[in-house]
């Protein structure tokens, strides 16, 4: 099917509205962020340790940075805590045990009391300096030496397996007091950890062969020849190992968190007539460090708003919220562009502090209730809020508490008014908003750990800010609806009100039409409510559908007491004054500025519907010649809304049914079933959103109120004369 010509147009407009929207606010926040950094943020940074403060500078968002001296402190302060990792190597052991079994077997292997002179040669070339252990004239004859040399062997084996360690002045490991030993370099992290001064060191070899338990038996001057013939063949075979050092010094750094210091909003941080301490020179460094003055600040609000809008518009698509009208469209342009503009101005010009944020000042709950009320769409409402409190987010640097009350008090705004209630009812609404956003003020500080008299004050603030939306929005919404003549709550209550002029004079000069409008409006509501749509707007629009009958009331049956005055009339004719009503009745209605949701019902309630009584006599005054039915059929539109669509349908079951006779609850679901089929085929109902679902609850919902108009009475008996 193609697309109708004022549906490209109205996609087109909607395109428009949404890229100049987009632009405008992206260059609103640009801005924003721009004359942040050319007010006092930016004269207060230029200040150095040592300077003179001539001007309080105040942190105007909360500020997070990393102080990177004490970072580096404690960094090091890790780094010094590693063990540093040493390695045992084995071929050392094996060498030095290898040489030590060799002068073992040489003295052995002599076999006398006492070496010979050649022997004694021997060992002092391939050993110098052991062989004078054994020459001298105490020195111990060969039974002795078989005792004392596989004990020396055991002990020398048992250190040099251990790891005798060459350790390192300038390995780091001094203020952890630990080592970290492998003794594999296969399995490099398979490591012990020792305490450095247990360990076995060239220094300390000779002392701790003379404490080995092993040698407990033995005299002094045994002990002595242990220890002296291990420390001489003994060797170092334990030794840093860099690589694997670094690595673990590298881990500890790179699992070590940063030191983090928060300022919050308000802090002050210069003081006039300090001096600028070091402490504070580092935050203003920072601070310096964050400011961005290249795309970013031009490039970022763009995107942001970009994303925010797509946002917007998916969320809207997709969960069913209803498009705006033109001047819908003009009220959200109008309500968002102020919102978005006052937030600027807050943000950018006003030093607040920690007690006094952007989102307790905002006049978030005011707008959302406004245009719930005013679009009487909800969920656009709670969709604006999401959307409001992602912007004060962006715009107060993304500030966390700021996001949870803008968030709430939108949220708040919108069900802060009850469905049907009058206008006495908006300083109920300002309480309830106080109490809501007191509570989630409070709770939402406490969240965030902030103080609990800062808290305690911002709590105060917002709900001081919902006792006076309460009264603000009876003095705006009043002058809104005027301005726009749009379907609100209270408007459609004022609306409904029987005293109303126009209404009175029905009752009076057509009172059948009155009778009429009445039991559609009853049958409408009744319908709507039971498939979840305006209720309070189908019966206004159902008293109102027939108010172009007023004036000429007898041209109209439901009116007509005797004679109809349509049998003097050609057929062609009367139709014309039927149809006139139509077109009557929305040139009162635009008289009486009745909102365009009304006007809509009273264009639309008869649709393109044929005339068909007429057009029935039209053929046979014509003897069968042809004669079109668009003629004798309403101008339409066919309905649009589904309200204006079960108006119609009221109209026809209400007229179609006083033609019954003995109406029985069967039969009255049967004949409505076939009024609303018969509209279904026609294609009266294809512009509206009414599925076969929702028909069907309607059926059901007329039958049981028809069924209760036709009720049977019981039949009283005639009073006697003597009774």
């Amino acid at each position: 099917m193609p697309m109708k010509t004022g549906t490209r147009k109205d996609d087109r407009r909607e395109r428009l509205v949404i890229l100049i929207g987009w632009l405008i606010a992206s260059v609103i926040l640009i801005i924003v962020g721009q004359t942040q950094s050319l007010l006092s943020r930016d004269r207060a940074l230029r200040y150095e340790e040592g300077d003179l403060v001539t001007e309080d500078y105040v942190i105007s968002t909360d500020f997070t940075f990393v102080d990177k001296e004490a970072t580096g402190k404690v960094v090091a302060l890790n780094r010094s805590l590693v063990p540093p990792v040493y390695y045992v190597r084995n071929d050392i052991t094996e060498s030095v045990l290898d040489r030590y079994d060799r002068f073992s077997s040489s003295i052995i292997a002599s076999g006398n009391n006492t070496l010979s002179a050649d022997a004694l040669e021997r060992l002092r070339t391939e050993y110098p300096g052991a062989a004078g252990l054994l020459d001298r004239e105490s020195a111990r004859d060969s039974i002795r030496l078989a005792e004392l040399l596989p004990v020396t062997r055991d002990i020398l084996n048992t250190f040099q397996y251990g790891g005798i360690f060459r350790l390192d002045a300038l390995d780091g490991g001094a203020a952890s007091g630990l080592i970290e030993v492998t003794f594999s370099d296969q399995l490099p992290g398979r490591r012990i950890t020792l305490i450095r001064n247990a360990v076995t060191t060239p220094e300390n070899l000779a002392q701790r062969v003379r404490e080995s338990e092993r040698l407990s038996n033995l005299n002094a001057d045994d002990v002595e020849f242990v220890a002296t013939l291990v420390s001489y063949f003994a060797e170092p075979n334990g030794f840093i190992n860099r690589e694997l050092t670094d690595e673990s010094m590298a881990a500890a750094e790179e699992e070590t968190e940063p030191v983090v210091i928060s300022l919050l909003a308000g802090t002050r941080l210069l003081k006039t007539g300090d001096i600028v301490t070091p402490r504070q020179a580092l935050v203003l460094e920072a601070l310096r460090e964050t400011r961005d003055y290249g795309y970013h600040g031009f490039v970022d609000p763009v995107l942001y708003m970009a994303i925010l809008f797509a946002l917007g518009i998916v969320s809207a698509r997709n969960f069913g919220i209803s498009r705006m009208n033109p001047k819908g469209q003009w009220l959200f342009i109008i309500l968002a562009g102020s919102y978005v503009i006052i937030a600027a101005v807050l943000v950018a010009f006003l030093n607040l502090n920690d007690r006094l944020t952007v989102s307790v000042v905002m006049p978030t709950a005011l707008f959302t209730l406004l245009l719930a009320q005013l679009l009487q769409d909800r969920r656009m409402a709670v969709l604006s809020s999401i959307l409001m409190a992602l912007m004060i987010f962006f715009m107060t640097g993304q500030n966390s508490f700021d996001f949870i009350v803008t968030l709430a008090a939108g949220i708040a705004g919108t069900l802060s008014v009850r469905r049907r209630e009058t206008r006495m009812g908006l300083l109920r609404a300002g309480p309830r908003l106080a109490g809501m956003m007191f509570g989630v003020t409070f709770l939402s500080g406490i969240l965030l750990h902030r103080d609990l008299l800062s808290s305690l004050f911002m709590a105060l603030g917002t709900a001081a800010n919902g006792l006076i939306t309460g009264i603000l929005s009876l003095a705006f919404l009043p002058l809104l609806e005027h301005l726009l003549n749009t379907a609100t709550t209270f408007r459609l209550i004022e609306l409904s009100d029987q005293n109303v002029p126009v209404l009175k004079r029905m009752r009076l000069q057509a009172p059948g039409t009155y009778i009429h409008s009445q039991n559609v409006a009853h049958l409408a509501e009744a319908a709507c409510d039971a498939i979840g749509a305006d209720g309070l707007l189908a019966r206004v629009g159902a008293y109102y559908h027939d108010i172009g009958k007023v004036d000429q009331a007898h041209f109209f049956v439901e009116n007509q007491t005797g004679e109809n005055r349509h049998d003097d009339m050609k057929a062609s004719l009367s139709v014309a004054v039927i149809k006139s009503h139509v077109k009557i009745g929305m040139e009162k209605g635009r008289e009486l500025r009745l909102p365009d949701e009304v006007l809509a019902i009273v264009e639309q309630h008869h649709g393109t519907s044929v005339i068909r009584y007429f057009y029935d006599r039209a053929m046979k005054e014509k003897g069968g010649e042809n004669i079109s039915a668009d003629d004798f059929s309403y101008p339409g539109p066919k309905p649009m809304s589904r309200e204006a669509a079960v108006v119609m349908l009221a109209d026809n079951a209400e007229a179609a049914t006083r033609t019954l006779k003995k109406p029985t609850a069967a039969k009255l679901e049967k004949y409505v079933w076939d009024l609303i089929m018969n509209r279904f085929k026609s294609g009266e109902l294809n512009e509206c959103e009414l599925t076969l679902k929702d028909l069907e609850t309607v059926k059901e919902s007329f039958v049981h109120v028809l069924t209760g108009h036709f009720h049977s009475r019981i039949e009283y008996p005639k009073e006697t004369e003597e009774g």
